[in-house]
């Protein structure tokens, strides 16, 4: 029995639920490392050209835009993404959304049909399951590897007649883990070796690409595999989530592709989503081939990863995302994160993300507070 709309939906509003309680009765005192909310800039250009874009902005400049999105920043996104991926994208193959989730929403919706199977890797972001259930898709979670990297031969096993589709997410969310040259090129493979009557599609989740450091490589699924929509989301590389601007990108090798397109076009349309604020979408143009200042947030991964260390905790080595994943001293992981927020410090749990045992910080805050936060776990880990 897959599960209903409302058990999917219940665990997040149930930890919400906590998240307020907590927040109420500890206030400022609250060390809220759970939703991805910082309360620092590790890069204030973002900001400052924002500023910059309101200051001189016209009539004209805030118009309305089409659904797609103005096509002079399409073009510049397009070339900034063609760079990156090494794969010739035309303005065409852009679409501007409100967000990722919303250019996820929009794929789904247009590229599969009801009945439809998809596999899932899990740990994954908590809607996906949501978003196909109430699209009429099922889906299988097939689980990464102990160390949280894809495992081919699992999503092979997974297949069924059915299957029309993969969802990955690089880097990795909730892990921060980067699927590297050899992982994807086995997930093509297999992705290929099912393409018969019509080939198999991969949604490439790339939120937190722009999150990224150490010279990590960060290869996109796109340059493996011809059949590929990536989806972007700016607001998190700028540290703005709250403005919702991201694209979904159609692979230039994708067939059939200008066919696609005007169905993601139309899909915008019928789903009641336009595309970002005309002024964010400048700033995604200003902004496109702008790298991020990541040495901040890179030190403070360091800092937080050697100290949970320190206290016994068990915690992934990745280089990529504001995130943590710390491997969990009890199986229930949503006992231990209450335990935790008793003490008002606020994680949110794997269970939330379709595995149990491990728990996610995300790294909102810096100096006396994260390290009060980082002594709090390791205590309730040494007790547990």
């Amino acid at each position: 029995m897959r599960p209903t709309h409302s058990e999917l939906l219940t665990p997040l509003e149930e930890f919400t639920q906590l998240h307020w309680a907590t927040v109420r009765r500890f206030g400022r005192r609250t060390v809220d490392l759970a939703f991805p909310n910082p309360q620092f800039l590790t890069d204030p250009r973002p900001y400052e050209v924002l500023a910059s874009l309101a200051s001189r902005a016209g009539p004209l400049d805030l118009r309305y835009s089409p659904f797609g999105g103005f096509t002079p920043v399409r073009r510049r996104l397009a070339g900034a993404l063609a760079k990156q991926h090494s794969l010739p994208y035309t303005w065409n193959d852009i679409i501007m959304t409100p967000g990722a989730t919303a250019g996820l929403r929009v794929v789904l919706r247009t590229v599969f049909a009801s009945g439809d199977h998809v596999i899932l890797i899990s740990p994954c972001w908590m809607d996906y399951p949501l978003y196909l259930t109430d699209l009429g898709l099922s889906y299988t979670l097939v689980p990464s590897t102990r160390d949280k990297h894809l495992d081919p031969d699992a999503i092979e096993e997974a297949w069924t007649p059915g299957t029309r589709g993969v969802i990955i997410s690089q880097p990795a969310s909730p892990t921060g883990v980067i699927h590297d040259h050899t992982e994807l090129q086995r997930l093509a493979a297999v992705l290929e070796g099912h393409a018969r009557a019509r080939s198999p599609l991969l949604i490439a989740d790339e939120a937190h690409a722009h999150q990224v450091w150490d010279n990590t490589s960060c290869p996109s699924p796109a340059a493996y595999y011809a059949h590929t929509f990536t989806v972007r989301s700016f607001g998190k590389a700028w540290e703005m989530q709250g403005q919702r601007t991201g694209c979904l990108a159609v692979s230039p090798r994708l067939e059939p592709r200008s066919e696609t397109t005007t169905a993601l076009l139309r899909q915008m349309r019928i789903g009641g989503h336009c595309a970002p604020t005309a002024l964010t979408q400048q700033l995604a143009a200003a902004l496109c081939e702008t790298a991020p200042y990541l040495k901040g947030l890179a030190d403070l991964h360091r800092h937080a990863r050697q100290h949970l260390h320190a206290a016994g905790v068990t915690v992934l080595d990745t280089h990529a995302t504001r995130f943590l994943y710390a491997r969990c001293p009890r199986a229930d992981d949503r006992a231990f994160v209450s335990q935790l927020a008793d003490r008002g410090v606020l994680v949110m749990p794997s269970s939330l993300f379709h595995e149990r045992g491990w728990f996610r910080i995300a790294l909102n805050l810096a100096g006396s507070d994260l390290d009060r936060a980082i002594t709090t776990i390791g205590e309730e880990c040494a007790h547990a």
